[in-house]
């Protein structure tokens, strides 16, 4: 397996529609569900990074992220369901963690659904805490919980 930084976003999205299908049935569907090869397109133009996980050629995983002076934001984790359970994600947020820290910038945050309490343990399993607990409205205009995670990154990480 590889990562690297140059995703097609026409595969970006049958990535992330296909990590998310489970919100699909859920009240309040994940904004995830409404990317578009467009819209991902326009984000990456705003500054938004994308990695990529490929086996034999193929994208099983990627994250979008934005790094800022102060710390690196992850969002939109995604791994095909036939590979989860197998350390893609850790994989990936530790990679994306040591590209924080080649760029100087020491913090890692991200925003998880309240009620996703598997992801909560993944990440709080990789050192992130819970800093904040808010209401989101998400861009289907769903009143989310959610909460915060951050981890300080040092050298080693």
């Amino acid at each position: 397996m590889k990562i690297e930084m140059n995703i097609d976003p026409a595969k970006a999205v049958k990535v992330i529609h296909h990590a998310f299908k489970s919100y699909e049935t859920n009240p309040q569907p994940s904004s995830a569900l409404n990317d578009t090869a467009d819209s991902i397109i326009t984000e990456v133009k705003q500054g938004t990074e994308m990695f990529g996980v490929y086996d034999n050629d193929e994208l099983i995983a990627l994250v979008k992220c934005v790094l800022n002076d102060e710390f690196i934001y992850f969002s939109r984790l995604s791994v095909l369901p036939e590979n989860q359970g197998k350390g893609v994600a850790t994989n990936l947020v530790k990679y994306l963690e040591g590209y924080a820290v080649q760029n100087n910038i020491f913090v890692s945050k991200c925003k998880v659904r309240k009620s996703e309490k598997n992801n909560i343990g993944l990440y709080s399993k990789l050192g992130y805490k819970i800093v904040k607990e808010e209401i989101i409205i998400n861009q289907n205009g769903d009143e989310i919980p959610a909460v915060t995670m951050q981890k300080n990154l040092t050298v080693s990480t």
